[in-house]
């Protein structure tokens, strides 16, 4: 990360990470399988990113 405090709240992160997963299944539900794979990987990415490599800012 960058350094920004707009990601330290853990509700935002992990609201990020459903909205991305929720927006795979409705992709997934209408039939469009290759947008729900993207959507689906980007919120895997954010899994990875967001909650499990996450280090919050220094307090500088």
């Amino acid at each position: 990360m960058n350094g920004n405090d707009f990601f330290r709240p853990l509700w935002l992160r992990v609201g990020i990470v459903l909205a991305c997963f929720g927006w795979a299944v409705l992709e997934l539900v209408n039939g469009q399988t290759g947008w729900a794979m993207l959507a689906g990987a980007v919120g895997a990415y954010g899994v990875w990113s967001f909650l499990i490599a996450y280090e919050p800012p220094s307090k500088e």
